[in-house]
C-alpha cells in the first residue's frame, strides 16, 4: 500500500536567518517521530526541518518506507510529494509535519504486514526548485504492531 501525505497535515513555518548558516543545496534535518511503537490504529507523526539559502524550497519531498523484516518486505516503497507553494524568503528555515494513519481505513495511511509484527525505518530527502537534492535523513526503527 503506498504511503500518502495528508497534504493539510503539512505545516510549513519559515524563519529567516543568517545567510551565513545556509547552503544553495537544501539542508534536511529529522526533527523526531512521536513514538517508536505503533499499535493499531495509531497516528504517526514525523517532524522534519530544512534550510535552504535561496529559499526554493517548494518542489519535492521523498520518503521510503524499508520494512526490516523479510515477511514484510512489500510494505518497502518510495513516494514523492509536491510542496505546497509557501512564498519562502531567502534564507528559510520550513519545518515540515508528516502524518499518517496505522492501521485505519482513513487516508493517508501506512499499510500494515498481514503475517507478523512489523519493524521500519523511513527516509526521506527532498529537491527544491533549481535541482538541488538535499542530504537523506533517516527515523529510528519504528514498531508496528500486527495486532
Amino acid at each position: 500500500m503506498k504511503i500518502k501525505l495528508l497534504v493539510a497535515a503539512l505545516l510549513i513555518g519559515c524563519v529567516t536567518c543568517s545567510k551565513d548558516t545556509y547552503n544553495t543545496n537544501p539542508t534536511l534535518k529529522f526533527d523526531g517521530v512521536n513514538a517508536t511503537v505503533f499499535p493499531q490504529p495509531s497516528v504517526v507523526l514525523f517532524k522534519l526541518q530544512c534550510t535552504d539559502k535561496e529559499g526554493d524550497v517548494v518542489d519535492t519531498i521523498w520518503v521510503q518506507r524499508v520494512s526490516k523484516v523479510s515477511a514484510c518486505g512489500s510494505l518497502s516503497n518510495i513516494d514523492s510529494f509536491a510542496i505546497p507553494n509557501f512564498d519562502p524568503p531567502k534564507n528559510v528555515k520550513a519545518e515540515f509535519d508528516f502524518t499518517f494513519n496505522y492501521g485505519s481505513i482513513f487516508p493517508p495511511n501506512l499499510g500494515a504486514c498481514s503475517q507478523q509484527d512489523d519493524t521500519s525505518y523511513f527516509r526521506f530527502w527532498m529537491r527544491d526548485q533549481a535541482n538541488h537534492t538535499s542530504d537523506t535523513v533517516q527515523s529510528p526503527d519504528l514498531v508496528f504492531l500486527k495486532q
